[in-house]
């Protein structure tokens, strides 16, 4: 049944080779939005409660984008919409160049930050970076361009020295206004082509060949700076219109199964392709050194590489778990498989290339959504935490109902005995 499959997959990574010993788990984390957290009537009384489920550390998110969220708990609205693109603290904007942050009128009653960092749990700030309408549409020049020059507003390029300067700011002031423990940063490079937007509509099929081709940027910040490193990006540019106009011109799609194909196959013949592809995650690794190098020295500094479901595919978003693991303090990585025995191989392959579990932190859903029970998310647990690693995040106290809370709190204490 479903403890004797967890166990005993547990038991075919000793086999393999693999030392498991007592799981430390040292930062268990609450993932929660600002506005969940300013319906709490008391918060000690709500610090409490996370400190009974075996929790110690709250991640609340300091800057956001908007959505549409079912909240089954909640005081308030039960459907939320959240103001698009804006912070949660309460930035000084004078610390800013042309792009300042937008407060959200919640931070200007209510600050959270400040309201929980005398609960008696770490407070990380959850920083989404550069996934922002709002400021896309402020600001048309800092967007990325696609390789047809059609600009994408809900995403920031990473190349763009304004955006640039806006992310490591952001991060700097709040790493020193708040003592917060550290920061998980999401989103610091180029966004996937399909990521949510409002409506999305297309009637060609679609592929990850298709997908991954109109998801790269080539604005004019990445043409400069692709040029200076010596990439040939128009080159590039051209090939890749070249290769899309003929697809949308086709009489028929390509099977959705393929494109992962036809994208390694590119990846291994085009040399232009793949220094661009390089060029990217050169980009975005730098950023990130940047802003850990601006930020509050004993703050830590983790990163969400991906929010694709597979996050072998980050490096279309310009991330490099080996690049991050030399400028960062570890990853932050969504396990939102329903196949548990996935998670875990997944877990295993980013710590074999990103500085081993010391480094790592698996985020989980305990809900319906990926578990049929309260048994299979408490042997995931189980699972995860044998490999030891750094942290756990659950993900996310507004979606969750109560007894999906309650399951945190089962499965912290089984992994605990």
């Amino acid at each position: 049944m479903i403890w004797e499959r967890y166990f005993g997959f547990i038991f075919a990574l000793n086999c393999s080779g693999f030392v498991l010993m007592s799981p430390p788990l040292s930062s268990r984390a609450l993932y929660l939005y600002p506005w969940d957290l300013a319906e709490q009537a008391d918060p000690a009384e709500f610090g409490a409660f996370a400190r009974d489920l075996g929790l110690n550390d709250l991640t609340i998110a300091g800057a956001y984008h908007t959505g549409k969220f079912l909240r089954p708990q909640a005081r308030g609205a039960r459907v939320y919409f959240p103001e698009d693109g804006v912070v949660y603290t309460r930035a000084d904007a004078k610390a800013f160049g042309r792009i300042r942050p937008l407060m959200s009128r919640l931070a200007a009653e209510t600050d959270v930050f400040e309201t929980y960092a005398s609960v008696g749990l770490d407070v990380t700030a959850w920083m989404v970076l550069l996934h922002n309408t709002a400021q896309g549409v402020a600001h048309p020049e800092a967007c990325c361009r696609n390789l047809f020059g059609d600009r994408y507003p809900y995403s920031l390029c990473p190349a763009n020295p304004d955006v640039r300067e806006y992310a490591i700011a952001l991060c700097r002031d709040t790493s020193f206004r708040y003592p917060v423990k550290g920061l998980v940063i999401e989103t610091p490079g180029w966004l996937p082509y399909q990521h949510g937007y409002h409506h999305e509509m297309a009637l060609i099929g679609s592929t990850q060949w298709l997908d991954a081709l109109l998801g790269l940027c080539f604005c004019e910040s990445c043409q400069v700076s692709a040029r200076e490193a010596g990439v040939d990006i128009e080159a590039v540019q051209r090939r890749l219109q070249g290769l899309v106009s003929g697809y949308l011109e086709r009489p028929c799609d390509a099977p959705a199964g393929s494109g992962l194909s036809w994208l390694t196959l590119m990846l291994v013949r085009d040399d232009d392709f793949r220094s661009f592809v390089r060029w990217r995650c050169d980009v975005v690794t730098g950023l990130v050194a940047e802003i850990r190098a601006a930020m509050r020295e004993d703050a830590s500094l983790r990163v969400i590489p991906s929010v694709q479901a597979d996050p072998a595919l980050s490096w279309l978003e310009g991330s490099d778990f080996a690049a991050f693991s030399g400028v960062c303090d570890g990853l932050e990585v969504c396990l939102y498989d329903r196949d548990p025995a996935a998670n875990i191989s997944t877990a295993l392959s980013v710590m074999e290339m990103a500085g081993g579990a010391e480094q790592f932190g698996g985020v989980l859903r305990p809900a319906g959504i990926d578990y049929a029970s309260e048994g299979a998310f408490c042997g995931m647990v189980a699972a995860l935490a044998e490999l030891r690693p750094e942290r756990i995040g659950f993900y996310n106290y507004g979606h969750l109902r109560r007894r999906n809370l309650e399951w945190i709190g089962a499965a912290l204490a089984g992994v605990a005995a």
